[in-house]
């Protein structure tokens, strides 16, 4: 089956391949693609800043349709419509796992990462880990499920309520995302970038998404980074009212200086967040389910697998937003 493969920790090193066609192991699932989505990790290793990856295909926000069933597994039908969370496997034993934050596990291991990702034709999955489409969301917008999760399990650690004023740095996928979930939740969100980010602004304004040169002088209660830059975390802390809490979603690639100070003299908090969990990709697919949340503004194109160099480098430019792989899915 065909492939995009990473063949080193070269930077740029990756290319279209043959591998051979997966089996389907007891108490597996074996998904046929239908989209797959390019997120900002892809984008890291393509750039080789995560070396030593066990394996060549990536690729983590996918949906597709059942092919094939492995020995024991029942509750799923051939050619159902699911999606998948990226977790390949947890000990099942720790604290973490035990009660229910299991993408915690220190032995944790991840789709795309440690075992072959959606990059290609087929994808073996664990069915506990499998979520049916609801009859209302596509397989293209479902394979936006993955980081519209991390989104909703974001918001979940942090408290918020209708109204509230909230400012978010960075309007990658990541940040229009996390307005639009705010949004559904009745806060009003303020999107902020760069020069070089007028592209997606603007994208955003046409969402309905308020967009802002400066935070409000007076200050949010709430912010959050999903640039993982430097300055932009630093705006998102010095943004924040008295006792605000500042939210980090972006991955900060290099170590970042902060006026820590304020912490103590204005009592404000930092909340990480990282992946999600089963009732995180409920939430997601409630809120597509719904209508409250639309993910079309985020979709900016699709691609055959084999065009993926022009989409990989045109996102590194900050061209388009969220570009999907379209394998299996409909023309």
């Amino acid at each position: 089956m065909k492939a995009l493969l990473r063949h080193s920790d070269t930077p740029r090193d990756f290319g279209m391949g043959e591998v051979p066609e997966l089996m389907t192991p007891p108490g597996m699932v074996k998904i046929r693609v239908a989209y797959a989505g390019i997120c900002g990790s892809d984008l890291h290793i393509y750039l080789g800043e995560e070396p030593g990856l066990p394996q060549g295909i990536h690729g983590h926000e996918f949906s597709g349709t059942i092919a094939e069933l492995g020995e024991g597994v029942t509750g799923f039908t051939l050619g159902q419509r699911v999606t998948a969370e990226h977790t390949a496997s947890t000990c099942g034993r720790c604290v973490y796992c035990k009660t229910g934050r299991y993408q915690l596990c220190a032995e944790r291991h991840s789709i795309g990462f440690d075992t072959p990702g959606a990059f290609t034709e087929y994808v073996l999955v664990d069915p506990q880990y499998i979520h049916p489409l609801p009859e209302h969301v596509s397989l293209r917008a479902g394979a936006l499920t993955e980081p519209l999760a991390c989104i909703v399990h974001a918001v979940s650690l942090v408290e918020t309520e209708p109204g509230m004023p909230v400012l978010v740095v960075g309007p990658g996928p990541m940040g229009l995302l996390t307005a639009l979930t705010l949004r559904a939740y009745g806060c009003h969100p303020e999107l902020i970038g760069t020069a070089a980010d007028k592209e997606r602004l603007d994208r955003a304004a046409a969402a309905g998404i308020a967009v802002v040169t400066e935070p409000r002088p007076d200050g949010y209660p709430l912010t959050v980074d999903c640039s993982g830059a430097g300055g932009g975390i630093r705006t998102a802390l010095t943004a924040l009212v008295k006792g605000g809490t500042l939210l980090q979603v972006g991955i900060a690639a290099k170590e970042v200086t902060l006026p820590y100070d304020q912490m103590v003299y204005r009592e404000l908090k930092i909340q990480g967040t990282f992946c999600h969990t089963w009732k995180d990709w409920r939430q997601a697919l409630r809120l597509q389910e719904s209508g409250v949340l639309d993910l079309s503004p985020v979709i900016t194109g699709e691609v055959a697998l084999e065009d993926w160099k022009g989409a990989f480098e045109d996102l590194l430019d900050k061209k388009g937003m969220k570009v999907l792989f379209r394998i299996g899915g409909e023309a």
